[in-house]
């Protein structure tokens, strides 16, 4: 006999936090609805109201930026700016793409780090008018870095060095926080999930899900589905909602002992 299993899926693109709206509609809210099993007096709305947040939360979790990667999108914007700082229109250009797509975690540093100076951010216009462009450019390097530091350079095999170089030092936190721990998003994700089922059900959800798909109670096919609404990979949902149950099984086990009265 072939059981279907679960299985992993490829890596998806995460939707938009503004377009959560659109995604977990009405119609698709309808469909989670018949997903759980509700009756049809449920309150549909507050279903909605939940799921849509908790998507929104996953979202900003999973989009929030680690040092390595603040660190890495200001190293990219500091190479795209000193290359218009030639002057050349086409470095302008790739910059304004740059800048119009930097992520928001960035640009709250960089305007953060610069509020004593009352700097702002170039806009597009700045940088791409050769009047106002090296201006902007300009202005844009004090926003990315605060200096530079002469580097030795390279010592050759026959005992010369390259030549010395500025290397700049750019604005980076100086505390080095550690990421958010590997899961934390997807964790809480169907957290917020099952509180959501609770307040549409008043029942506590299933602690254990079935990998075999064809046998998925409602609870794990609804986390399924909006895991899939998000755009996020599917492929360990079944593991994570059996280390939610297990979790809540220790949490009660925990509180019975408490409970006991000592004799």
């Amino acid at each position: 006999m072939v059981v279907a299993a679960e299985a992993k899926t490829t890596s998806r693109s995460l939707i938009a936090i503004s377009d959560v709206e659109g995604v977990f509609n009405d119609e698709i809210v309808k469909e989670l609805a018949q997903t759980l099993k509700l009756p049809a007096d449920a309150d549909i709305a507050r279903l909605a109201h939940s799921s849509r947040i908790s998507a929104r939360i996953f979202l900003e979790k999973m989009n929030k930026l680690n040092f390595p990667q603040l660190r890495t999108a200001i190293e990219r914007l500091y190479r795209l700016n000193t290359r218009a700082e030639k002057r050349a229109d086409r470095a302008a250009r790739a910059l304004t793409r740059a800048v119009d797509a930097m992520p928001t975690e960035v640009r709250k540093w960089l305007l953060s780090c610069n509020t004593p100076h009352d700097r702002n951010i170039p806009t597009a216009t700045e940088i791409l008018s050769p009047a106002t462009r090296q201006s902007a450019v300009e202005r844009f390097r004090l926003i990315l870095s605060w200096g530079g530091r002469v580097v030795p350079g390279r010592k050759r095999p026959g005992g010369r060095r390259s030549r010395s170089f500025i290397k700049p030092l750019l604005r980076l936190p100086e505390r080095i926080e550690r990421g958010r721990p590997r899961g934390e998003a997807e964790r809480e994700f169907v957290l917020g999930l099952a509180l959501a089922y609770v307040e549409v059900t008043g029942r506590s959800p299933p602690r254990t899900a079935h990998y075999n798909i064809d046998i998925r109670g409602p609870f794990p096919r609804f986390v399924h589905r909006c895991f899939e609404l998000v755009g996020a990979p599917t492929g360990n949902v079944t593991r994570l909602l059996n280390q939610y149950g297990a979790a809540r099984r220790r949490d009660g086990k925990r509180r019975r002992t408490a409970d006991r009265p000592v004799t």
